[in-house]
Protein backbone atom coordinates (compact mmCIF):
# COMPACT_ATOMS: atom_id res chain seq x y z
CA UNK A 1 0.00 0.00 0.00
CA UNK A 2 1.46 3.37 -1.01
CA UNK A 3 0.86 5.01 2.33
CA UNK A 4 3.28 2.55 3.89
CA UNK A 5 5.95 1.78 1.35
CA UNK A 6 6.15 4.52 -1.27
CA UNK A 7 8.51 7.42 -1.40
CA UNK A 8 6.99 10.48 0.28
CA UNK A 9 7.50 12.37 -3.01
CA UNK A 10 5.26 9.95 -4.93
CA UNK A 11 1.74 11.25 -5.51
CA UNK A 12 -0.57 9.48 -8.01
CA UNK A 13 -1.98 12.67 -9.50
CA UNK A 14 -3.80 10.94 -12.37
CA UNK A 15 -5.82 8.77 -10.00
CA UNK A 16 -6.54 11.72 -7.73
CA UNK A 17 -7.64 13.85 -10.69
CA UNK A 18 -10.22 11.20 -11.66
CA UNK A 19 -11.54 11.02 -8.09
CA UNK A 20 -11.53 14.81 -7.89
CA UNK A 21 -13.60 15.13 -11.06
CA UNK A 22 -16.16 12.72 -9.63
CA UNK A 23 -16.24 14.69 -6.38
CA UNK A 24 -16.73 17.91 -8.37
CA UNK A 25 -19.82 16.35 -9.98
CA UNK A 26 -21.09 15.18 -6.58
CA UNK A 27 -20.70 18.64 -5.02
CA UNK A 28 -22.44 20.25 -7.98
CA UNK A 29 -25.31 17.77 -7.68
CA UNK A 30 -25.73 18.74 -4.04
CA UNK A 31 -26.26 22.43 -4.80
CA UNK A 32 -27.60 22.83 -8.35
CA UNK A 33 -31.27 22.75 -7.25
CA UNK A 34 -30.90 25.85 -5.06
CA UNK A 35 -31.58 28.38 -7.85
CA UNK A 36 -34.26 26.17 -9.46
CA UNK A 37 -36.91 26.56 -6.77
CA UNK A 38 -38.88 29.41 -8.41
CA UNK A 39 -38.74 27.64 -11.79
CA UNK A 40 -39.86 24.30 -10.35
CA UNK A 41 -42.63 25.98 -8.36
CA UNK A 42 -43.96 27.59 -11.54
CA UNK A 43 -43.63 24.39 -13.59
CA UNK A 44 -45.60 22.28 -11.10
CA UNK A 45 -48.01 24.96 -9.90
CA UNK A 46 -46.80 25.07 -6.31
CA UNK A 47 -44.89 27.42 -4.00
CA UNK A 48 -41.10 27.73 -3.71
CA UNK A 49 -41.41 26.58 -0.11
CA UNK A 50 -43.10 23.34 -1.17
CA UNK A 51 -40.69 22.92 -4.08
CA UNK A 52 -37.83 23.01 -1.57
CA UNK A 53 -38.66 19.37 -0.78
CA UNK A 54 -36.37 18.45 -3.70
CA UNK A 55 -33.46 20.00 -1.76
CA UNK A 56 -34.48 18.60 1.61
CA UNK A 57 -34.95 15.06 0.28
CA UNK A 58 -31.46 15.01 -1.20
CA UNK A 59 -29.80 16.65 1.81
CA UNK A 60 -31.34 14.30 4.39
CA UNK A 61 -30.54 11.12 2.47
CA UNK A 62 -27.07 12.34 1.45
CA UNK A 63 -26.09 13.36 4.97
CA UNK A 64 -27.51 10.37 6.81
CA UNK A 65 -26.49 7.59 4.44
CA UNK A 66 -22.80 8.51 4.62
CA UNK A 67 -22.74 6.53 7.86
CA UNK A 68 -23.51 3.45 5.75
CA UNK A 69 -21.48 4.10 2.58
CA UNK A 70 -18.23 4.56 4.51
CA UNK A 71 -18.27 1.07 6.07
CA UNK A 72 -19.43 -0.34 2.72
CA UNK A 73 -16.32 1.19 1.16
CA UNK A 74 -14.14 -0.48 3.80
CA UNK A 75 -15.72 -3.83 3.04
CA UNK A 76 -16.16 -3.79 -0.75
CA UNK A 77 -13.60 -1.25 -1.92
CA UNK A 78 -13.61 2.53 -1.81
CA UNK A 79 -13.10 3.10 -5.54
CA UNK A 80 -15.84 0.59 -6.33
CA UNK A 81 -18.26 2.45 -4.05
CA UNK A 82 -17.38 5.77 -5.72
CA UNK A 83 -18.06 4.23 -9.14
CA UNK A 84 -21.40 2.71 -8.13
CA UNK A 85 -22.45 5.84 -6.26
CA UNK A 86 -21.64 8.16 -9.17
CA UNK A 87 -23.43 6.07 -11.82
CA UNK A 88 -26.55 5.42 -9.73
CA UNK A 89 -26.78 9.01 -8.52
CA UNK A 90 -26.39 10.20 -12.10
CA UNK A 91 -29.14 7.90 -13.38
CA UNK A 92 -31.58 9.00 -10.66
CA UNK A 93 -30.73 12.63 -11.43
CA UNK A 94 -31.28 12.11 -15.16
CA UNK A 95 -34.67 10.56 -14.41
CA UNK A 96 -35.74 13.78 -12.65
CA UNK A 97 -35.83 15.52 -16.04
CA UNK A 98 -38.76 13.28 -17.05
CA UNK A 99 -40.74 13.57 -13.80
CA UNK A 100 -44.35 14.74 -13.98
CA UNK A 101 -44.72 16.03 -10.41
CA UNK A 102 -42.66 17.66 -7.70
CA UNK A 103 -43.20 14.56 -5.55
CA UNK A 104 -41.58 12.36 -8.20
CA UNK A 105 -38.56 14.65 -8.35
CA UNK A 106 -38.30 14.58 -4.55
CA UNK A 107 -38.36 10.77 -4.51
CA UNK A 108 -35.74 10.52 -7.25
CA UNK A 109 -33.58 13.08 -5.48
CA UNK A 110 -33.87 11.01 -2.31
CA UNK A 111 -32.39 8.01 -4.13
CA UNK A 112 -29.78 10.22 -5.81
CA UNK A 113 -28.70 11.42 -2.36
CA UNK A 114 -28.51 7.87 -0.97
CA UNK A 115 -26.20 6.77 -3.78
CA UNK A 116 -24.27 10.05 -4.01
CA UNK A 117 -23.37 9.76 -0.33
CA UNK A 118 -20.81 7.10 -1.33
CA UNK A 119 -18.61 9.46 -3.34
CA UNK A 120 -16.79 12.09 -1.28
CA UNK A 121 -16.24 10.14 1.99
CA UNK A 122 -14.77 7.20 0.09
CA UNK A 123 -12.56 9.49 -2.01
CA UNK A 124 -11.11 11.03 1.17
CA UNK A 125 -10.69 7.61 2.78
CA UNK A 126 -8.92 6.39 -0.37
CA UNK A 127 -6.50 9.32 -0.14
CA UNK A 128 -5.89 8.40 3.50
CA UNK A 129 -5.09 4.81 2.50
CA UNK A 130 -2.89 5.86 -0.43
CA UNK A 131 -0.94 9.01 0.49
CA UNK A 132 1.77 9.08 3.20
CA UNK A 133 0.71 11.15 6.21
CA UNK A 134 3.53 13.67 5.65
CA UNK A 135 2.00 14.60 2.28
CA UNK A 136 -1.65 13.95 3.01
CA UNK A 137 -2.61 17.43 4.16
CA UNK A 138 -1.21 19.09 1.02
CA UNK A 139 -2.92 16.52 -1.24
CA UNK A 140 -6.25 16.93 0.56
CA UNK A 141 -5.93 20.69 0.10
CA UNK A 142 -5.74 20.16 -3.67
CA UNK A 143 -8.66 17.75 -3.51
CA UNK A 144 -10.81 20.33 -1.70
CA UNK A 145 -10.62 22.59 -4.76
CA UNK A 146 -12.80 20.10 -6.66
CA UNK A 147 -15.47 20.00 -3.95
CA UNK A 148 -15.44 23.77 -3.39
CA UNK A 149 -15.73 24.67 -7.07
CA UNK A 150 -18.31 21.94 -7.57
CA UNK A 151 -20.63 23.55 -5.04
CA UNK A 152 -20.16 27.04 -6.50
CA UNK A 153 -20.45 25.84 -10.12
CA UNK A 154 -23.57 23.83 -9.34
CA UNK A 155 -25.40 26.92 -8.17
CA UNK A 156 -24.16 29.15 -10.98
CA UNK A 157 -24.66 26.71 -13.86
CA UNK A 158 -28.03 25.60 -12.49
CA UNK A 159 -29.40 29.13 -12.69
CA UNK A 160 -27.91 29.86 -16.12
CA UNK A 161 -29.12 26.64 -17.76
CA UNK A 162 -32.57 26.91 -16.24
CA UNK A 163 -33.01 30.39 -17.71
CA UNK A 164 -31.64 29.41 -21.12
CA UNK A 165 -32.92 25.88 -21.70
CA UNK A 166 -35.41 25.04 -18.94
CA UNK A 167 -35.16 23.19 -15.65
CA UNK A 168 -34.97 19.76 -17.31
CA UNK A 169 -31.63 20.66 -18.89
CA UNK A 170 -30.06 21.16 -15.45
CA UNK A 171 -30.96 17.65 -14.30
CA UNK A 172 -29.72 16.21 -17.61
CA UNK A 173 -26.39 18.03 -17.33
CA UNK A 174 -25.78 17.08 -13.69
CA UNK A 175 -26.88 13.48 -14.20
CA UNK A 176 -24.81 12.99 -17.35
CA UNK A 177 -21.71 14.40 -15.64
CA UNK A 178 -22.06 11.93 -12.78
CA UNK A 179 -22.66 8.94 -15.07
CA UNK A 180 -19.69 9.87 -17.26
CA UNK A 181 -17.42 10.42 -14.23
CA UNK A 182 -18.36 7.05 -12.74
CA UNK A 183 -17.96 5.26 -16.08
CA UNK A 184 -14.52 6.78 -16.68
CA UNK A 185 -13.47 5.58 -13.24
CA UNK A 186 -14.60 2.04 -14.11
CA UNK A 187 -12.60 2.08 -17.34
CA UNK A 188 -9.53 3.68 -15.81
CA UNK A 189 -9.42 1.31 -12.86
CA UNK A 190 -8.47 -1.50 -15.25
CA UNK A 191 -5.29 0.29 -16.36
CA UNK A 192 -4.44 2.48 -13.37
CA UNK A 193 -2.25 0.65 -10.87
CA UNK A 194 -3.19 2.95 -7.98
CA UNK A 195 -6.96 2.76 -8.52
CA UNK A 196 -6.83 -1.01 -8.94
CA UNK A 197 -4.62 -1.65 -5.91
CA UNK A 198 -6.37 -3.71 -3.25
CA UNK A 199 -7.24 -1.55 -0.25
CA UNK A 200 -7.11 -2.78 3.37
CA UNK A 201 -10.20 -4.56 4.65
CA UNK A 202 -10.94 -4.19 8.38
CA UNK A 203 -10.85 -7.27 10.53
CA UNK A 204 -14.38 -8.63 10.69
CA UNK A 205 -15.41 -6.99 7.39
CA UNK A 206 -18.48 -4.77 7.49
CA UNK A 207 -19.17 -5.61 11.12
CA UNK A 208 -15.61 -4.67 12.05
CA UNK A 209 -15.94 -1.33 10.23
CA UNK A 210 -19.15 -0.51 12.06
CA UNK A 211 -17.51 -1.48 15.36
CA UNK A 212 -14.67 0.94 14.61
CA UNK A 213 -17.22 3.68 13.99
CA UNK A 214 -19.04 2.94 17.23
CA UNK A 215 -15.75 3.04 19.15
CA UNK A 216 -14.97 6.60 18.02
CA UNK A 217 -16.91 8.15 20.89
CA UNK A 218 -14.59 6.41 23.37
CA UNK A 219 -11.40 7.80 21.80
CA UNK A 220 -10.35 11.29 22.99
CA UNK A 221 -8.54 12.03 19.72
CA UNK A 222 -11.64 11.22 17.65
CA UNK A 223 -13.89 13.20 20.01
CA UNK A 224 -11.70 16.28 19.53
CA UNK A 225 -11.76 16.00 15.72
CA UNK A 226 -15.50 15.27 15.43
CA UNK A 227 -16.49 17.96 17.93
CA UNK A 228 -14.30 20.51 16.17
CA UNK A 229 -15.68 19.81 12.69
CA UNK A 230 -19.26 20.00 13.99
CA UNK A 231 -18.62 23.38 15.61
CA UNK A 232 -16.72 24.59 12.55
CA UNK A 233 -19.70 23.80 10.33
CA UNK A 234 -22.14 25.50 12.72
CA UNK A 235 -20.09 28.68 13.03
CA UNK A 236 -18.80 29.05 9.48
CA UNK A 237 -21.55 27.66 7.25
CA UNK A 238 -24.39 28.67 9.53
CA UNK A 239 -23.21 32.26 9.25
CA UNK A 240 -21.92 32.28 5.66
CA UNK A 241 -25.26 30.99 4.35
CA UNK A 242 -26.85 34.38 5.09
CA UNK A 243 -24.15 36.48 3.44
CA UNK A 244 -26.08 36.71 0.16
CA UNK A 245 -29.27 37.85 1.89
CA UNK A 246 -27.26 40.43 3.86
CA UNK A 247 -25.64 41.79 0.69
CA UNK A 248 -29.03 42.11 -0.96
CA UNK A 249 -30.58 43.88 2.03
CA UNK A 250 -27.66 46.14 2.94
CA UNK A 251 -26.24 46.99 -0.49
CA UNK A 252 -29.11 46.31 -2.92
CA UNK A 253 -26.83 44.60 -5.45
CA UNK A 254 -28.00 42.12 -8.08
CA UNK A 255 -28.09 38.38 -7.57
CA UNK A 256 -25.47 37.99 -10.30
CA UNK A 257 -23.10 40.22 -8.36
CA UNK A 258 -23.88 38.37 -5.14
CA UNK A 259 -23.08 35.06 -6.84
CA UNK A 260 -19.79 36.40 -8.16
CA UNK A 261 -18.82 37.76 -4.75
CA UNK A 262 -19.68 34.60 -2.81
CA UNK A 263 -17.64 32.61 -5.35
CA UNK A 264 -14.57 34.46 -4.01
CA UNK A 265 -14.72 32.11 -1.04
CA UNK A 266 -13.90 29.21 -3.38
CA UNK A 267 -11.16 31.34 -4.93
CA UNK A 268 -9.64 31.78 -1.47
CA UNK A 269 -9.81 28.02 -0.95
CA UNK A 270 -8.11 27.44 -4.31
CA UNK A 271 -5.33 29.87 -3.37
CA UNK A 272 -4.64 27.83 -0.25
CA UNK A 273 -4.53 24.58 -2.21
CA UNK A 274 -1.58 25.87 -4.23
CA UNK A 275 0.12 27.46 -1.22
CA UNK A 276 -0.41 24.44 1.07
CA UNK A 277 2.85 22.57 0.30
CA UNK A 278 4.89 25.72 0.99
CA UNK A 279 2.96 26.71 4.13
CA UNK A 280 2.98 23.24 5.62
CA UNK A 281 6.63 22.66 4.71
CA UNK A 282 7.84 25.96 6.15
CA UNK A 283 5.42 26.56 9.00
CA UNK A 284 3.82 23.23 9.94
CA UNK A 285 0.34 22.42 11.15
CA UNK A 286 0.47 24.36 14.43
CA UNK A 287 1.43 27.65 12.78
CA UNK A 288 -1.06 27.28 9.92
CA UNK A 289 -3.84 26.77 12.47
CA UNK A 290 -2.72 29.98 14.14
CA UNK A 291 -3.00 31.69 10.75
CA UNK A 292 -6.51 30.28 10.37
CA UNK A 293 -7.63 32.02 13.56
CA UNK A 294 -6.34 35.37 12.26
CA UNK A 295 -7.84 35.05 8.77
CA UNK A 296 -11.24 33.96 10.07
CA UNK A 297 -11.36 36.70 12.71
CA UNK A 298 -10.42 39.41 10.19
CA UNK A 299 -12.87 38.13 7.58
CA UNK A 300 -15.96 38.00 9.78
CA UNK A 301 -15.04 41.21 11.66
CA UNK A 302 -14.96 43.06 8.33
CA UNK A 303 -18.30 41.57 7.31
CA UNK A 304 -19.82 42.62 10.66
CA UNK A 305 -18.75 46.24 10.08
CA UNK A 306 -20.55 46.43 6.68
CA UNK A 307 -17.66 48.20 4.90
CA UNK A 308 -17.53 49.22 1.19
CA UNK A 309 -18.14 46.40 -1.27
CA UNK A 310 -14.49 46.06 -2.28
CA UNK A 311 -13.64 45.29 1.35
CA UNK A 312 -16.54 42.83 1.52
CA UNK A 313 -15.06 41.04 -1.51
CA UNK A 314 -11.65 40.92 0.17
CA UNK A 315 -13.22 39.62 3.39
CA UNK A 316 -14.98 36.78 1.55
CA UNK A 317 -11.74 35.66 -0.13
CA UNK A 318 -9.86 35.89 3.16
CA UNK A 319 -12.59 33.87 4.84
CA UNK A 320 -12.37 31.13 2.21
CA UNK A 321 -8.61 30.96 2.72
CA UNK A 322 -9.02 30.86 6.50
CA UNK A 323 -11.69 28.18 6.34
CA UNK A 324 -9.47 25.69 4.51
CA UNK A 325 -6.56 26.57 6.81
CA UNK A 326 -8.76 25.11 9.55
CA UNK A 327 -10.71 22.45 7.65
CA UNK A 328 -7.69 20.89 5.96
CA UNK A 329 -6.00 19.83 9.26
CA UNK A 330 -9.38 18.63 10.52
CA UNK A 331 -9.86 16.48 7.43
CA UNK A 332 -6.29 15.16 7.56
CA UNK A 333 -6.60 14.16 11.21
CA UNK A 334 -9.94 12.52 10.45
CA UNK A 335 -8.11 10.11 8.12
CA UNK A 336 -6.13 8.89 11.17
CA UNK A 337 -9.05 8.30 13.54
CA UNK A 338 -9.57 4.71 12.31
CA UNK A 339 -6.50 3.73 10.23
CA UNK A 340 -7.78 0.16 9.84
CA UNK A 341 -11.24 1.26 8.67
CA UNK A 342 -10.85 4.73 7.18
CA UNK A 343 -14.17 4.60 5.38
CA UNK A 344 -15.97 4.38 8.72
CA UNK A 345 -13.95 7.21 10.27
CA UNK A 346 -14.42 9.56 7.32
CA UNK A 347 -18.13 8.69 7.17
CA UNK A 348 -18.52 9.79 10.80
CA UNK A 349 -16.52 12.95 10.05
CA UNK A 350 -18.63 13.78 6.98
CA UNK A 351 -21.85 13.15 8.89
CA UNK A 352 -20.79 15.52 11.69
CA UNK A 353 -19.78 18.17 9.14
CA UNK A 354 -23.11 17.88 7.33
CA UNK A 355 -25.13 17.81 10.56
CA UNK A 356 -23.26 20.88 11.79
CA UNK A 357 -24.16 22.79 8.62
CA UNK A 358 -27.82 21.86 9.01
CA UNK A 359 -27.92 22.84 12.69
CA UNK A 360 -25.96 26.02 12.01
CA UNK A 361 -28.35 27.23 9.32
CA UNK A 362 -31.38 26.47 11.52
CA UNK A 363 -29.87 28.29 14.51
CA UNK A 364 -28.54 31.27 12.56
CA UNK A 365 -31.81 31.72 10.66
CA UNK A 366 -33.54 32.60 13.93
CA UNK A 367 -30.88 35.19 14.76
CA UNK A 368 -30.87 36.59 11.22
CA UNK A 369 -34.65 37.07 11.12
CA UNK A 370 -34.63 38.95 14.44
CA UNK A 371 -31.35 40.86 14.44
CA UNK A 372 -29.88 40.71 10.95
CA UNK A 373 -26.49 39.40 9.81
CA UNK A 374 -23.94 41.70 11.58
CA UNK A 375 -24.41 40.02 15.00
CA UNK A 376 -23.87 36.63 13.34
CA UNK A 377 -20.67 37.83 11.70
CA UNK A 378 -19.43 39.36 14.96
CA UNK A 379 -20.10 36.14 16.88
CA UNK A 380 -18.22 34.11 14.23
CA UNK A 381 -15.29 36.53 14.40
CA UNK A 382 -15.01 35.87 18.14
CA UNK A 383 -15.86 32.18 18.35
CA UNK A 384 -14.01 30.72 15.35
CA UNK A 385 -10.54 31.70 16.71
CA UNK A 386 -11.54 30.17 20.06
CA UNK A 387 -12.45 26.96 18.24
CA UNK A 388 -9.12 26.95 16.39
CA UNK A 389 -7.07 27.22 19.57
CA UNK A 390 -9.22 24.65 21.36
CA UNK A 391 -8.72 22.22 18.47
CA UNK A 392 -4.98 22.84 18.38
CA UNK A 393 -4.68 22.24 22.11
CA UNK A 394 -6.86 19.13 21.85
CA UNK A 395 -4.62 17.68 19.14
CA UNK A 396 -1.51 18.26 21.21
CA UNK A 397 -3.14 16.50 24.15
CA UNK A 398 -4.81 13.52 22.46
CA UNK A 399 -3.22 12.74 19.09
CA UNK A 400 -1.38 9.39 19.06
CA UNK A 401 2.32 9.52 18.33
Amino acid sequence: MLADDASPDTVPWRALLLLGATSFASSAALRFCDPLLPTLAHAFDTTPGRAAIVITAYAVSYGGFQLVTGPLGDRYGKVRMVQVGAVLSGLFTLACAFATSIEQIALLRLFAGLSGAAIIPNCIAFIGDTIPFAQRQAVLARYMVFTSFGAISGQAIGGILADALGWQSVFIMAGAFLVIAGTVLVVQQRSNAVLSRRQPVPSGGMRGSLAEMAALRKRPYARVVLSAVTLEAILFYGTFTFLGAHLRQAYGISYTTIGAMTALSAAGAAAYSWAAPFLLGRLGERATLGMASIFLAVSFALLALSPPLWLIAAAIAIGGFGFVLLHNPLQTNATQMTPDARGAGIAAFAFCFFAGQTAGVALCSVVFDRFGAPPLFAAAALLLPVLVFWFRAGLARTRPA
